[in-house]
């Protein structure tokens, strides 16, 4: 029963991704957006040809990796692949290794080996097709193997923790777990601008005094204390542009692409920036903290009952003695259940947007803001117009017509 509740719920996450994404390519290709709809974004129809083939042909791929993935966890299922891990963690485990510990080393490796070549083809494929990819195949696995080692300290800390909580509290193993999840999110986010993400990129502070004076009078406006404004060499790896806020507590900076400064005008990132701040000031942040936060704690108590029926794991040749079987079957079901609480998250995302454009709006030129908006748009070749029911699951933001129309409203 237990086994044919997983491989239902896997098919059906599986179809129901597959038959939207289908949708949102057939969409794109039957939509139409008039001249004057065009003109009011400053786009031409070659452009909207060719953000309608990039954005067909990443969901192409996405249609191929969820196959694939799909297939995988199924067959690893169904033919016991847990004794797989096993085998290969006892033939490669030289130095007498946890063998829990080891399940999880080998499982990492594996699942991150199949990642790799969906990843590669999107960036020397797609991205270098349509003109964004700047990095070298040298620098890609580069990128790849680090990633790989961070990932594999991170995880292994959190497991090895885990591993030694629930044999010591079997009772109350989820609560402590739970603690030590809030407080390993905490540490990583006060580490990451400071120890993670410079492995990765260059970071130095916006010299431009134009720049700086934008920046500066915001602050005052916003009464913002934040660290520093950084810019991130971007484009050694591609030609999109972003900005983001990251960072916890001293260590809070926002950061913007090296692609992003030049593409834009020192009030127009005066406007981003206020963007960016007003997801602080509105406490998007610490939201989202908290709901994390509160859906760890469900997730933890959850696994804890579930764990509590050992013959729902016999059913699948694993046993709730080993913290590997548990770790690896939750890991491959998990993204199958998220995904079905995901559209909460995109329509709340897409509420905080407006939200931070209002403030923005407030604090800085909502022209600029909308010329900033539309040359992003046109630079990362994001869609006009999106599906309206993939929207609704997906999109983390308002599509830019949306988010112009909100900034002309007079509120």
């Amino acid at each position: 029963m237990f086994f044919t509740l997983i491989m239902f719920l896997i098919i059906i996450y599986s179809a129901i991704k597959i038959l939207l994404d289908i949708h949102q390519i057939k969409y794109i290709g039957s939509v139409t957006i008039s001249n004057e709809e065009l003109n009011s974004i400053n786009l031409n129809k070659e452009y909207v040809e060719k953000s309608k083939l990039y954005n067909t042909d990443k969901l192409f791929l996405s249609i191929a990796n969820t196959l694939i993935k799909s297939l995988i966890i199924i067959l690893f299922l169904v033919f016991n692949g847990i004794t797989v891990i096993e085998d290969i963690s006892g033939m490669i485990n030289i130095f007498g290794m946890n063998n829990d510990a080891m399940n999880i080393f080998v499982f990492i490796i594996i699942m991150t080996l199949i990642d790799l070549p969906i990843s590669y083809y999107k960036t020397f494929n797609i991205e270098m097709n349509y003109g964004f990819n700047r990095q070298s195949k040298i620098l890609f696995f580069k990128d790849f193997i680090l990633s790989l080692v961070i990932s594999m300290i991170i995880f292994l800390t959190l497991f090895i923790t885990f591993h030694s909580v629930y044999n010591t509290y079997t009772e109350k193993w989820w609560l402590y777990m739970w603690v030590v999840f809030i407080i390993f999110n905490i540490f990583i986010l006060y580490l990451f601008p400071v120890v993670i993400s410079p492995l990765f990129n260059s970071f130095k502070k916006i010299d431009n005094e134009r720049i700086t004076a934008c920046i500066n009078d915001l602050v005052k406006k916003t009464n913002f204390n934040i660290s520093d404004v950084y810019v991130m060499d971007g484009s050694k790896r591609s030609s999109h542009s972003n900005a983001y806020f990251t960072g916890f507590y001293k260590n809070k900076r926002i950061v913007f692409y090296d692609t992003l400064v030049k593409l834009l005008t020192p009030n127009e990132i005066k406007s981003v920036l206020a963007h960016e701040i007003g997801h602080y000031m509105k406490k998007h942040i610490l939201q989202s903290m908290v709901i994390s936060f509160a859906l760890s704690l469900l997730f933890f108590y959850i696994s804890y009952q579930i764990i509590s029926f050992e013959f729902l794991f016999n059913q699948l040749s694993m046993t709730t003695s080993s913290t590997s079987h548990i770790v690896i079957l939750f890991s491959l079901v998990l993204p199958s259940i998220l995904y079905f609480i995901a559209p909460f998250f995109s329509v709340l995302s897409r509420k905080n947007e407006y939200e931070a454009d209002d403030y923005a709006k407030l604090h800085s030129n909502k022209n600029d803001l909308i010329t900033s908006l539309l040359k992003l748009n046109k630079e990362n070749l994001n869609l006009v117009k999106s599906s309206p029911i993939y929207s609704a699951i997906y999109n983390s933001h308002p599509t830019v017509f949306e988010r112009i129309n909100n900034l002309q409203l007079e509120k």
